[in-house]
């Protein structure tokens, strides 16, 4: 069972995540408005994916860092919003961060992300 996780605060990103990993066949998917109840659900799920929208809260963005990290960090595919993107994949790519799709979502830019970070984590 791979376990994916979107956290979006925005109901039109999750839909769609949710709507484009099911119809490339992914079943097992949860969504989290923010990292309270992220955290819990990373921890119980144990995801082999981890969808984060760049357009929580900073606050939000940065506790998040803090717990994916190291293993988690390699799992964890960024949505970006068009307009922030410089800055945005500056800041987490500084990080080690690797994964990010820009929002409004390529479809298939975003299978093909999503593909190869469950492949390599299997």
């Amino acid at each position: 069972m791979r376990n994916i996780l979107i956290l979006s605060s925005n109901a039109q990103i999750c839909t769609q995540a949710t709507d484009l990993l099911k119809q490339a066949g992914y079943s097992h998917i949860y969504t989290a408005a923010d990292s309270r109840q992220a955290f819990p659900m990373i921890y119980r799920l144990n995801p082999k994916l981890i969808i984060v929208d760049l357009e929580l809260p900073t606050d939000e963005i940065m506790n998040l860092q803090k717990t994916l990290s190291g293993p988690l960090m390699q799992i964890t595919l960024f949505i970006a919003p068009h307009q922030h993107i410089d800055e945005a994949v500056l800041r987490l790519g500084q990080h080690g961060y690797t994964h990010f799709v820009i929002h409004p979502i390529d479809r298939r830019l975003f299978l093909s992300a999503v593909r190869e970070i469950v492949a390599a984590h299997p």
